[in-house]
């Protein structure tokens, strides 16, 4: 495939400026749309993180994520529990940590995504659905994405 020829410049820079005008556009196109998305009250985006460490203060397990990247959402990006503290209640109290914190920031959905190797059984666990996966991402893994509402 050729690639288009026209009379302008193409620039693969990262530049922050030119990121920011673009989401503001983005934003305006959208906002015309009466989606519910842009009548809901503005919420910043925030990190999200809570760590469980031993009385040595060593790292055993954590949770990251941020609230309203998505107005209303939780979005889970890494939960972590070191192999010898497995099994233990620890990463189902992390999760209940991050959903409680989030629901306090106005948050009322969650949603995350795992690897078919990693704990796809543990967030069933935990009340959250299934609602797509993805093969070869990377190749030869499955992602299985989930959601929940918060209570």
């Amino acid at each position: 495939m050729e690639p288009l020829s026209f009379p302008y410049k193409i620039s693969p820079e990262v530049d922050q400026t030119r990121a920011d005008t673009l989401v503001a556009e983005i934003r305006s196109f959208n906002q015309g749309k009466h989606s519910l998305l842009w009548e809901m009250p503005c919420r910043s985006v925030e990190p999200l993180q809570f760590y469980i460490l031993d009385p040595n203060e060593k790292l055993i397990a954590g949770i990251m994520g941020r609230t309203n990247q998505i107005p209303e959402w939780l979005e889970v990006t890494v939960i972590w529990v070191a192999e010898s503290r497995r099994h233990q209640g620890l990463g189902r109290e992390l999760m209940r940590l991050a959903e409680d914190e989030a629901k306090a920031r106005g948050c009322v959905f969650a949603r995350l995504a795992t690897s078919e190797y990693q704990a796809p059984d543990f967030y069933r666990k935990l009340d959250y659905q299934q609602y797509g996966m993805l093969e070869n991402c990377p190749r030869g893994e499955t992602c299985y994405y989930f959601w929940k509402e918060l209570h």
